[in-house]
């Protein structure tokens, strides 16, 4: 008889890493079969099957901290803005460069720059009104800056890429361009709030904006707050489409989130997906149901 325990193991291995390569196509089906996509983009299903097949194996051969199908549906969305439409695309959080290389071949695709924003020394200092800066966390996911261009300039377009290095409370206020599409992957309470107060002003009318940290609900909740949305924007708020458990790009989790990786007691279930929102988005609720009178 097989030892059960290791026979688990190894099953959830396969699952984990042969159904995302065996579903493909129909992802790329799911996500590219829309209406929106902009015809002056020739998005031929091969191009497609082309583009997700490379963003896939890109996630193989480099250590990646978002998966290729978060990146995917940042294609689809790109694809659906017309291209004489100014506006760049920008991340912020690129650790090794992985998911840096990947939007560079997306951009690439559609004919639009990439910024990248990295201190490129990892997570910042600790910050005491932070609920995950804590001490311990200084300096992880770092990628040194040639480390990843030499990544990018392997498996992704290079020519595409401008890098702007510090910490985000330098260097996102000297940002000017039009976003058509931002991509966050930050960790800290901090650093979102950075990116969202210096970026979110100069997204297109219907730029979007995604996230990395889904999972994490008090992470999520700045899209809902009516307070954040007044105080600094004069609006309300915008909202998370896939806050918590991520859009549906064909895996499968229900959280919550428990340690990287996702929930050890879930060990088939991962959260391989994203969440975003758009900049003419509501999150707001405003609705009051009248007294009536006796």
């Amino acid at each position: 008889m097989p030892n059960r325990p290791d026979f688990r193991r190894r099953f959830n291995k396969k699952v984990k890493w042969g159904w995302p390569s065996v579903t493909l196509p129909l992802l790329v089906w799911f996500l590219f079969h829309n209406r929106n996509i902009h015809k002056a983009y020739n998005a031929t299903w091969w191009r497609l099957l082309k583009l997700a097949y490379r963003l896939r194996r890109n996630g193989n051969q480099i250590q990646i901290g978002s998966s290729y199908r978060a990146h995917l549906a940042m294609a689809a969305k790109l694809l659906e803005i017309p291209p004489e439409t100014e506006g760049v695309v920008v991340e912020c959080g690129c650790f090794k460069g992985g998911s840096t290389a990947n939007l560079s071949v997306i951009c690439d695709f559609v004919g639009r720059d990439l910024i990248v924003y990295d201190s490129f020394e990892g997570l910042p200092e600790e910050d005491p009104k932070d609920r995950y800066a804590g001490a311990s966390a200084r300096g992880h996911f770092r990628g040194e800056l040639e480390q990843v261009k030499a990544n990018i300039e392997r498996y992704g377009v290079i020519e595409r890429c401008s890098f702007r290095k510090g910490w985000f409370s330098d260097t996102l206020p000297q940002h000017v361009e039009p976003i058509a599409l931002s991509f966050l992957d930050v960790d800290f309470q901090a650093s979102i709030h950075d990116c969202l107060v210096n970026l979110w002003p100069h997204l297109i009318e219907k730029g979007y904006l995604f996230t990395d940290d889904y999972t994490h609900l008090d992470l999520c909740a700045v899209f809902y707050s009516e307070e954040f949305w007044q105080r600094e924007f004069n609006q309300k708020p915008p909202g998370l489409i896939g806050a918590g458990s991520g859009i549906a790009l064909g895996q499968f989790w229900v959280g919550p989130f428990i340690s990287i990786g996702g929930n050890p007691a879930y060990p088939i279930q991962t959260p391989a997906s994203t969440a975003y929102t758009r900049k003419d988005f509501s999150g707001y609720w405003g609705y009051r149901r009248d007294e009536k009178s006796n």
